[in-house]
């Protein structure tokens, strides 16, 4: 058994590289990755990336070394889950006190499983037995993305009302970007009338509109309005899953245009 480095990204500070390797073994239909580093901020959206690809191109089951991993955070679970609902079989091992405090804080337990082992073979025969053995094999019912999407930095503006209908107006960074919605973060949020300040986790299920920001440095506006639909913490700060609503099909083929031309080899 050894392992290969498959790819590399940076926290939020540009400090301490996250590095994703893969193990070789035995079964080739499992796919045993080790995570040196946090999956926080920024090594999580590469680590989505990632995992995302696999599901294009076919690879559903993932099993997951934590041994080396420093620290997750609300997006880091976040991604797993949403691998997990897709239908990507997922399995997770070596979590240390911390990752098992983040679970039982997010009440995700029951979604982000862990085994009670520390060695990858061990792991690989426990998985085995759970999903590829006898009469617990399945046909996949797996939910691809119906839209690629692209990390970016992009700077944007919308609007919103609070649940006493005051006025909100808010400006935020594009972390990621596709056809269907963003994923924003440092999210600056005041009421309208008075200039207080709000907290962003209070978006949750709400509409928002004149979603406003540029591409190509200013030429091509993008103005839409969308629905958020989830909100965690991540590194102290808020994420925020936008979905678009009635977004103009000149407005759709713009960004995908975007998205091909930005997306990563």
């Amino acid at each position: 058994m050894f392992f290969v480095v498959i790819t590399c990204t940076l926290n939020e500070k540009n400090l301490n590289p996250m590095k994703i390797s893969t193990c070789s073994h035995r079964n080739p239909e499992i796919e045993i990755l080790e995570i040196n580093g946090d999956l926080t901020g920024r090594g999580a959206l590469k680590f989505e990336e990632y995992l995302y690809s696999s599901l294009d191109e076919g690879r559903f089951f993932k099993v997951i070394n934590l041994k080396y991993m420093k620290k997750a955070d609300g997006l880091g679970l976040n991604v797993l889950q949403n691998l997990i609902n897709r239908g990507m079989r997922i399995r997770l091992f070596n979590a240390g006190s911390e990752m098992l405090k983040l679970l039982r804080i997010s009440r995700k337990e029951e979604v982000i499983k862990l085994y009670n082992c520390q060695e990858p073979d061990e792991a690989v025969l426990l998985f085995e037995k759970e999903f590829l053995d006898g009469k617990n094999s399945f046909k996949h019912d797996v939910k691809k993305r119906r839209f690629k999407r692209v990390n970016t930095s992009l700077q944007a503006k919308f609007k919103s009302h609070t649940v006493h209908n005051s006025r909100t107006n808010h400006n935020t960074i594009i972390k990621n970007l596709s056809e269907g919605g963003i994923l924003i973060s440092h999210v600056h949020t005041v009421i309208e009338k008075t200039e207080e300040r709000l907290n962003a986790l209070e978006m949750v299920n709400r509409k928002l509109y004149d979603i406003t920001f540029s591409l190509n440095g200013g030429t091509k506006m993008v103005e839409t309005n969308g629905e958020s639909v989830w909100v965690v913490n991540g590194n102290q700060k808020p994420f925020v899953g936008v979905r678009f609503q009635n977004l103009k099909l000149n407005l759709g083929e713009m960004i995908r245009d975007y998205v091909y031309r930005h997306k990563e080899n």
